[in-house]
């Protein structure tokens, strides 16, 4: 069934108390979820323990947090311990993160990436069904410690933020869901094909994964205006992040694009690479417009095998992100 989760929720000048209070109204009008990142600002796991605590039916989740910044048996602690507080709702999202933000925040070596991820995963699913944690891999060699801490289930939900076909191997062969960004309806197949053929790998099928891409949205009648605001935030993304996202519009068909927008961006010619950014771009990835014709555009995506959409607001304050939540709610 084809579900509408939040992803970050909260607008600026939002105090958390108001945060807290806009995650209860998206469990009554029946969002599926609530998901935070983590980048370089707040943690996701200390906030998703107090939305637990306020909530009682909405899923919770990390989007993402990545596996450079935390061990395993510590990120695995704070996983259970999450999935118990919130009595089951707790899924656990990871990601590799990029070498700007693992070396020059984390201060670690981003070195073999997805080994690290493989070995992670490993590891929190022998802590999910209270196993010892003995494991001698590439990163990690641990021994004799099995966690106080008893699983409110065996298997935690594991998913992956994966763009490259590597990636995308590796969360069809491990994970429980995928989450991507930047997700085109249209042009998926390429990497549905990669999905499906780390699921066969591991003797699994694509029905075995969750898609559950984070798409952002403007609910407005100044399309115009909101697009060029999406321009701002994907021009960053393909200038400033590094190769990753660069290297990801050149697989989905932008290449040229991109390559003008990275150019650019690196000369320092931000508004000018923001400006570079199309009109088919932006609307491949985004939904903008009125709530009728936001709910048409998301048709797109449940029709090409989506089975969730954690929509990302972008509203100026606390009254717009209240009003488009509504707008957008599930029962509404």
């Amino acid at each position: 069934m084809a579900e509408v989760g939040i992803m970050g929720l909260g607008a600026p000048g939002m105090s958390w108390r108001e945060v807290r209070a806009a995650a209860q109204l998206a469990e009554e009008l029946g969002y599926s979820s609530l998901t935070m990142g983590e980048a370089w600002g707040p943690d996701a796991l200390t906030s998703l323990a107090q939305l637990a605590a306020v909530t009682s039916r909405i899923r919770l989740g990390t989007s993402i947090v990545p596996v450079f910044g935390r061990s395993p048996a510590n990120l695995a602690m704070a996983a259970l311990n999450l999935d118990r507080m919130s009595e089951g709702r707790f899924f656990l999202g990871l990601g590799t993160s990029g070498r700007l933000v693992v070396e020059d925040l984390h201060g670690e070596r981003f070195t073999r990436p997805l080994t690290r991820l493989r070995e992670y995963i490993a590891l929190i699913r022998k802590a999910a069904r209270g196993e010892r944690l003995d494991y001698d891999g590439t990163f990690f060699h641990t021994r004799r410690f099995r966690l106080r801490l008893e699983p409110y289930r065996p298997h935690l939900p594991i998913y992956i933020a994966a763009l490259s076909p590597p990636s995308l191997r590796l969360t069809g062969e491990l994970a429980d869901g995928w989450l991507p960004i930047f997700l085109v309806p249209s042009r998926m197949q390429a990497a549905l094909a990669e999905l499906e053929a780390g699921a066969a790998a591991a003797g699994r099928s694509l029905a075995d994964l969750r898609i559950s891409p984070q798409v952002s949205i403007y609910v407005t009648d100044d399309v115009a205006a909101a697009r060029d605001r999406e321009r701002q935030h994907l021009a960053f993304y393909i200038g400033g992040m590094g190769v990753f996202y660069h290297q990801y519009m050149h697989r989905i068909g932008f290449g040229a694009e991109a390559d003008r927008i990275r150019e650019a961006y690196l000369a320092g010619e931000r508004a000018h690479a923001a400006q570079l950014v199309p009109d088919e771009m932006v609307d491949a990835m985004t939904l903008l417009g009125t709530p009728r014709q936001c709910r048409e555009q998301m048709e797109r995506f449940f029709a090409a095998g989506v089975h969730e959409i954690r929509l990302v607001f972008n509203e100026p304050n606390q009254e717009a992100l209240l009003r488009a939540m509504r707008a957008m709610a599930p029962k509404g």
